[in-house]
């Protein structure tokens, strides 16, 4: 038992400062001491946990410095292990509208649409359960279609089990495309007042245009010290890497 309580200490004590960091955190951000409370969060970070809350009461706590850039930053990484989260949702929407740049999107064809509102539903963990469950009842219907007796009850059997096993396989994918997109880090948040948007990865190419800070992006190359960026509306140029902070 001494020895038993011995390995367990660690993650205990892990468990008990993870606790208190949190605590003190949320005493500082009520008592709208933001810059202590950032420092606690960040220290949790720092100790390995990553959770949407964190990255939520992080960017409330910039938020409420007027540090648009970080805020969104954080919203959006809270948005990446949670994007249902609609509290997240409703505050990203309100850092957007402080920032200078009013992007419209491109148009979106109907079914990726329906595809990223069904991807964007569940987080990995509620995904991956989703989809254990419907394996389950796959194993279920399959066992009414080999043991069934009646004509009428292994043809039920068969095709439950078959659209079961169909769903969950669904559910397997998008959750593993969810999981490799939460370790990717091609998008991310202009840091710099204002950027001049460059045709090459030099300081001499042609100005195609100006992005501000809190401008959200996605990165499609990387050359030195420069990455070549897509924004929403479709334009896509060069920028220096030092100008954004990765999502």
């Amino acid at each position: 038992m001494l020895l038993l309580v011995w390995l367990q200490l660690p993650g205990m004590l892990f468990a008990q400062n993870f606790n208190e960091l949190l605590v003190k955190a949320d005493h500082y951000f009520s008592e709208s001491k933001y810059d202590s409370a950032l420092i606690c969060y960040q220290e949790v970070l720092a100790q390995g946990h990553h959770a949407s809350e964190i990255y939520y009461n992080i960017g409330n706590s910039y938020y409420k410095q007027n540090n648009m850039p970080s805020a969104i930053l954080y919203y959006e990484k809270a948005l990446k292990l949670d994007p249902s989260n609609e509290d997240v949702l409703f505050n990203l929407k309100l850092a957007n509208a402080r920032i200078p740049d009013k992007i419209d999107p491109l148009p979106q064809l109907f079914f990726k649409r329906w595809y990223i509102g069904l991807y964007n539903m569940f987080s990995v963990d509620n995904g991956a359960k989703i989809a254990l469950i419907l394996f389950a009842a796959f194993a279920l219907f399959s066992l009414f279609y080999f043991l069934g007796k009646r004509l009428i009850i292994r043809k039920i059997g068969f095709y439950l089990a078959l659209f079961f096993l169909l769903t969950s396989l669904a559910g397997l994918f998008l959750t593993y495309q969810k999981s490799a997109s939460e370790k990717q880090q091609n998008l991310a948040i202009v840091f710099t007042p204002s950027v001049t948007v460059k045709s090459s990865p030099n300081a001499n190419g042609i100005d195609l245009f100006v992005i501000h800070e809190g401008t959200k992006l996605q990165v499609i190359d990387k050359v030195g010290a420069w990455c070549e960026i897509k924004i929403a509306n479709g334009s896509v140029g060069w920028i220096e890497l030092k100008t954004i902070e990765l999502i």
